[in-house]
């Protein structure tokens, strides 16, 4: 972990309001950055040589919920780090391909693009900046939660929100490979589908939530 970023938020009525800004800190990583991190992120190994290690990172016992794309994922890297606190984790990746299921891309400037390209033009370079990840998080949920709303759900508050996450988690199309972009209803209803499902599901490195909706799909076949 080399960067963290965050924003406190809250949620009422549907509505996203900011009630701190984003703000970020560097850590030393206590190990050499990969090339491929170095050219993601543009941190290298001398940006960070004084920084505090990473280990020495905090996450508050009294936060409740984080927001991330991805945030399996950043919650594996605060795990890396030696954090042990585990609050309830919103994902709006997973809320996306629930939402826009035959969408493109769903990666997080992909998603920007598609809400608010005017913005996307403007501020995409600075993608994987860590406060312009927080930046671009917060308005592409501003429009997920407006979607959802738009669509019959019922998000007014965090408690909700993650509710509705959770939900999402377990997804209703594939979102790669041959079948990327198909439903997993419709894929076992028919034999090649089937296989496919069933394939997928003796893999070591299949999502969890992926291999509950393909078993959930092949059980009502």
């Amino acid at each position: 972990m080399t960067e963290v970023a965050y924003s406190i938020v809250e949620i009422n009525d549907g509505k996203v309001f900011v009630l701190q800004a984003p703000r970020a800190k560097r850590f030393n990583p206590l190990k050499e950055i990969s090339l491929g991190s170095m050219a993601i992120s543009h941190i290298c190994d001398e940006d960070v040589s004084h920084e505090p290690p990473h280990t020495d990172f905090r996450l508050p016992s009294s936060v409740e919920y984080l927001i991330g794309h991805n945030i399996d994922f950043d919650m594996q890297v605060l795990k890396n780090a030696g954090v042990t606190h585990e609050p309830k984790s919103i994902c709006t990746n997973a809320m996306a391909n629930y939402l826009l299921p035959t969408l493109e891309s769903h990666k997080l400037v992909s998603l920007l693009y598609h809400f608010h390209r005017d913005i996307a033009r403007a501020q995409a370079k600075n993608a994987h900046a860590a406060i312009a990840d927080i930046y671009f998080t917060e308005l592409v949920l501003i429009s997920l939660i407006d979607l959802a709303n738009s669509q019959g759900h019922e998000i007014s508050d965090v408690k909700s929100l993650y509710e509705f996450s959770e939900i999402a988690r377990v997804p209703t199309h594939l979102s790669f490979g041959k079948h990327k972009g198909e439903a997993i209803a419709d894929l076992a209803a028919s034999s090649e589908g089937t296989g496919y499902l069933k394939w997928l599901l003796k893999q070591d490195s299949v999502d969890l939530y992926l291999a509950q909706a393909c078993q959930q799909a092949l059980d009502l076949v």
